[in-house]
């Protein structure tokens, strides 16, 4: 991680952590044209309160450097990555703490292929930031709001929809971006679509609700005889689901199904998925018993994309709900994974079917939160933390695995432990936790 960047873009507290100096320094960096042609940038920003002061920051910067934004309005981050690599667009930007609480926010960046930026651009920014540097345009900026841009990315979406039949799904839309868009997509498509948690404030996003919170979901989903039922995150580029009997279809789920629907199709690339080291035990051992191979990578959907593009595959993501279909997108996208999920349902009933055969090993996971990334680090590194670390593994044997490591968006360290004995599991994840906090300063 950089100085400002982590695993998902820039995010902190708003306007005191994240402030308007540094969006506007960001934008007087990318708004630069050290070639003569102007940068032409599109923005969009999720539901939250202090969106609007990071938008002016990083406005008055792009404008004065020179380059040209053009302003989506509360939208998705995927739509920013589909609408900039689909467009005549230099850079994308999303204004946006994905899943965290109201009061922090972030920016996510995203270059003219509709990738997120390389770590080696994001140290420039960084140098930029903190420099006296201060560019100077031969020509001034320009600023225009293009709300229209938004159905472009709609018919996009619906290009994607290929069920045949009746289904009542029930969405939650965490009062973040999808409140914007999957109101209007989903009954489009012929869905019988139920929508909750899609009236934003500024101040209720993820409050209770999203793929955060899936007991939001799960209470509803028991009021009504529902089919299937989606929660998406703060900026919609992840999605976790219900199926017919309630079971949670996490994004290990989503792999697995996406996987089998691709290999069905002949569209399964290298017959081989990108997963990371978060991915659960379950979901290996059920890719191996259908004969399909499993790359693994370190969490970060930035991290499956480089892997997906490197090797050519269909497929990959996270178990928090990033997925992401290469053959459509270069990033995951809450929406689309909705799409054919309930596609697989409709038309490929045998595949949805073997939902049942991934087995979820049972995983006990601990967040210890410090008052900086640097304690973080420092618990990472000791040797007592280490040792502890050895002897849980010990206690798992070849039953189980232990992971330790460093949030990429926030000063966390978790200790996650997976294992067929649950009690183990609880005991070795403690054990270690414990050890954190006993050598460590942490804030809780």
């Amino acid at each position: 991680m950089g100085r400002y960047f982590g695993t998902d873009g820039i995010r902190g507290a708003a306007l005191s952590v994240l402030t308007q100096e540094i969006a506007y320094r960001i934008g007087r960096y990318i708004g630069q044209y050290p070639n003569g042609k102007a940068n032409r940038i599109l923005i969009a920003r999720d539901t939250r309160e202090s969106g609007p002061a990071l938008l002016e920051g990083l406005k008055e910067g792009i404008v004065r450097s020179g380059g040209f934004l053009f302003d989506e309005g509360v939208s998705t981050t995927p739509s920013v990555s589909y609408l900039v690599e689909n467009g005549e667009f230099d850079y994308g930007i999303m204004i946006s703490a994905s899943h965290n609480p109201y009061s922090d926010n972030g920016i996510k960046l995203f270059s003219h292929s509709g990738e997120k930026l390389s770590e080696e651009i994001e140290a420039k920014i960084e140098d930029y930031i903190d420099s006296a540097e201060d560019y100077l345009p031969t020509r001034p900026g320009h600023y225009q709001e293009a709300p229209e841009l938004k159905d472009k990315y709609l018919r996009f979406l619906m290009g994607k929809h290929e069920g045949q039949g009746k289904v009542r799904v029930l969405f939650d839309c965490a009062n973040g971006s999808a409140s914007a868009l999957a109101p209007k997509l989903f009954p489009l498509l012929g869905i019988d679509a139920t929508f909750i948690c899609s009236e934003p404030d500024g101040k209720n996003i993820n409050a209770g609700c999203g793929s955060t919170h899936l007991e939001n979901l799960q209470r509803e989903f028991a009021k009504d005889g529902y089919d299937l039922a989606f929660a998406f995150d703060g900026d919609a580029d992840r999605c976790l689901g219900l199926d017919s009997t309630g079971r949670v279809i996490d994004g290990d789920a989503e792999i697995f199904l996406g996987a089998l629907s691709l290999r069905e199709k002949g569209l399964l690339n290298g017959n081989e998925v990108v997963i990371t080291v978060m991915s659960n035990f379950g979901l290996r051992k059920a890719l191996e018993e259908e004969g399909i191979g499993y790359d693994t990578v370190s969490v970060g959907d930035k991290y499956v994309q480089v892997r997906l593009k490197e090797k050519g595959l269909s497929i990959g993501g996270e178990q928090s709900g990033h997925v992401i279909f290469h053959s459509d997108l270069n990033t995951g996208d809450g929406l689309l994974t909705a799409i054919k999920i309930i596609g697989i349902y409709l038309n490929q009933p045998e595949v949805f079917a073997k939902l049942q055969e991934l087995k979820v090993y049972p995983q006990s996971l601990i967040n210890i939160r410090f008052k900086d990334r640097s304690g973080a680090t420092k618990a990472l590194e000791s040797d007592s933390v280490k040792a502890a670390l050895k002897r849980a593994e010990e206690m798992l044997g070849d039953d189980g695995r232990m992971l330790l490591r460093g949030s990429g968006t926030e000063p966390l360290v978790r200790v996650m432990g997976e294992c067929l004995d649950e009690d183990r599991c609880h005991k070795a994840v403690e054990m270690v936790a414990k050890a954190i906090k006993e050598g460590n300063e942490c804030a809780e």
